[in-house]
This record gives structure tokens, C-alpha cells and sequence, in this order.
């Protein structure tokens, strides 16, 4: 059995992350309607872009709201058995995770995964995005995304109905 030293030594060789920035915040909201009102009229956010995604179960809508640098992407679920009814339904409304701009997807989540962090998605692949989603602290219920852009500045929905599909697939929110 390994010793907390062999461990703590094992931990000092993995290579430090380098974060570049917050590249957005995703908000799990019970009606986007209401939370558009909110972060539009009263916080002065503007809407960059809609979706609808629907997985093969489950579906989500989002918006995509701007200020400057700051981003939130607002997403509410379709149905109560979807990922963000049922991340609502255990951690209730709020930060649905925080996505952390990276240079390397792949090398981010090979040294988080190297010091336990667990992963519900494989690496996500888009044209000009590359994506993927860790999974919850079960102590704050927080979940990280790794983002690496390449071109696009949005979210492609082929990204997100990939993420859908795996997350759907592992059963997690």
C-alpha cells in the first residue's frame, strides 16, 4: 500500500496547470426566460446566442450572455429527467460549473487526472473548440470545464450535443 509520502513525491513530479482565464460561467437557472430578463435588463448583459440541444433522452436550453469579457452561459432543462433538471433537483439553482481556458485540453486533464480529479466526458472535439467536462466535488458540488479555443468564440452545438451524448451516457449532471 502507498504512503501519503509516495503520494505527496508521485504528485510533485506531475506537470503545474497553467489557467489562462475564466472563459465563462454556466448558470443552471429554473426559467432562462426570467434569468434573460434578469442578466439583460438589470445587470446590462447582452445575448450573444441561443440554443436548443436535445439529447437522446434529455434536451437543455441556453443563452450565451456577454459584458465586456465577462460571459454566462445561462442553461435551463427541458424535461426533469435532463442533466440541468437533474443537477437543479441535488444542488439546486447556481453555477453549474466554470469553464477554465487552458493551452492544452488533453495535457490539462492527463495532470488533473494524474492528481485524482475524475472526468464524466472524453475530450470533446469541435471545428476552433476543444472541450471537457470534470465531474462534481461531491464537498461543493462544483464541476470544471477545459477549454481550449482555437477560432470560435461561442459554443458549437455539435460540441454540446456531444457533451450531451456522453454525459447521458454516463448518467452524470
Amino acid at each position: 500500500m502507498e504512503s501519503k509520502n509516495d503520494v505527496l513525491d508521485r504528485i510533485d513530479l506531475i506537470p503545474e496547470l497553467d489557467f489562462k482565464s475564466i472563459d465563462h460561467i454556466a448558470i443552471a437557472v429554473h426559467d432562462i426566460e426570467q434569468a434573460v430578463q434578469f442578466y439583460t435588463q438589470i445587470l446590462n448583459f447582452k445575448v450573444k446566442r441561443r440554443l436548443k440541444i436535445e439529447g437522446k433522452a434529455t434536451g437543455m436550453l441556453s443563452a450565451e450572455l456577454e459584458h465586456n469579457d465577462i460571459k454566462f452561459v445561462l442553461v435551463e432543462g427541458t424535461e426533469p429527467e435532463s442533466q440541468v433538471s437533474r443537477l437543479i433537483q441535488n444542488y439546486g439553482p447556481g453555477i453549474a460549473h466554470i469553464a477554465l481556458e487552458v493551452e492544452c485540453v488533453e495535457t490539462a486533464l492527463n495532470t488533473l487526472k494524474a492528481k485524482g480529479l475524475a472526468f464524466d466526458t472524453n475530450v470533446i472535439k469541435g471545428s476552433g473548440l476543444i472541450q471537457a467536462f470534470s465531474s462534481r466535488d461531491p464537498n461543493s458540488g462544483m464541476s470544471f470545464e477545459l477549454i481550449q479555443r482555437t477560432g470560435e468564440e461561442g459554443f458549437l452545438p455539435e460540441n454540446i450535443q456531444q457533451l450531451f451524448d456522453q454525459l447521458e451516457q454516463s448518467d452524470a449532471f
